[in-house]
């Protein structure tokens, strides 16, 4: 994620700030610009952000700044949600203080999964007539259920208990996962969303199953045993425990510590962490530097009593799937 500064009083600001917590400037983000910018009121609900061309002369706030949105859309579209609530199907029962909550949590976490994937050029849309890309989200509170996070064709589905760390922590355990978190669910699901725009074209999928196994496997199966097995060793070839479930996870785990790496470096990158580096960077390059901060970062949190946040290994058999994704990524580029 950048680095977001007021720029009025040039206090930091929080990606998800409305207001700057040093001048009192009303804040807004705006897609098009990828920046968070002061708001001048035009009216009762209009605005401008006079300091980018950008941006619409006159733009008006989601219709969910309520639940905590600070998104921006043109006031001349006649829409009222941003492009990042659009996705979204749907909203908890404002009479379950929780739901609400827990939802307007997710949408927050949602929101910095979209300008990522913006920035690494992938489409991000509802689906539409004409187009097989498209994807939902459905972001479901349902206290009673097994649990119902997952994907679909066209549709992600996130349960909103994952937002209360006590369930997470509970099911981090119950599943014998290293780690657990809402952000990560979140990029593991939209993996699964990207493997037919990424993988399944010539050349690229016969090197997917050369590296994580052939996809067509019974999925069910797979699961089971993989159920059967928690707790076990996992294989130095696998980033995680679920990764070794079936050829589809460890794409949909491989995928997502790729996003956790470009969100971290270039994190680092905005904060001036390490010295100015080449670009374009070779991902060899990337992978050492991500194994450096993420070594540090681990050693500071252990420092200030807690666990570290990113206990995996990216061994020399789980770096080949990393840097395919690297290069589908960059494959997707050029073909745009």
């Amino acid at each position: 994620m950048r680095r977001f500064v007021c720029q009025i009083c040039c206090a930091e600001v929080s990606f998800p700030a409305s207001e700057c917590p040093n001048c009192g400037t009303a804040l807004g983000y705006f897609p098009a610009d990828a920046d968070l910018l002061p708001l001048i009121a035009v009216g009762s609900v209009a605005y401008t952000a006079p300091t980018s061309p950008m941006v619409p002369v006159v733009s008006w706030r989601c219709l969910n700044h309520a639940w905590g949105c600070n998104w921006m859309l043109p006031a001349d579209r006649g829409e009222v949600w941003c492009e990042s609530c659009r996705l979204t199907r749907g909203r908890p029962d404002e009479s379950s203080i929780d739901a609400v909550v827990a939802w307007s949590e997710a949408e927050r976490v949602k929101r910095r999964l979209i300008v990522q994937l913006r920035t690494l050029g992938l489409p991000i849309h509802a689906p539409a007539e004409g187009t097989t890309d498209g994807v939902v989200f459905d972001l479901v509170y349902l206290p009673d259920s097994k649990g119902v996070t997952g994907h679909r064709p066209g549709l992600v589905t996130l349960d909103l208990r994952e937002v209360d760390g006590r369930y997470r922590e509970a099911a981090r355990i119950q599943f014998a996962e290293a780690d657990r978190t809402l952000l990560g669910h979140l990029r593991h699901e939209i993996g699964h969303h990207y493997f037919d725009l990424l993988v399944v074209r010539p050349g690229a999928i016969d090197e997917f199953r050369t590296l994580f196994g052939d996809e067509r496997a019974d999925y069910t199966s797979a699961l089971e045993r993989h159920y059967e097995r928690l707790g076990e060793p996992v294989a130095d070839e696998f980033i995680s425990a679920y990764a070794a479930a079936h050829p589809s996870e460890d794409w949909a785990e491989a995928f997502t510590h790729y996003l956790h790496l470009r969100d971290g470096l270039e994190t680092a990158d905005a904060f001036e962490i390490e010295h100015p580096r080449s670009r374009p960077e070779p991902f060899p390059a990337m992978l050492a530097r991500w194994r450096r901060i993420t070594a540090a970062v681990n050693e500071i949190n252990v420092g200030l009593g807690h666990a570290s946040p990113y206990p995996f290994d990216i061994g020399p058999r789980v770096e080949p799937k990393l840097a395919f994704v690297h290069r589908s990524l960059l494959q997707r580029s050029v073909e745009v």
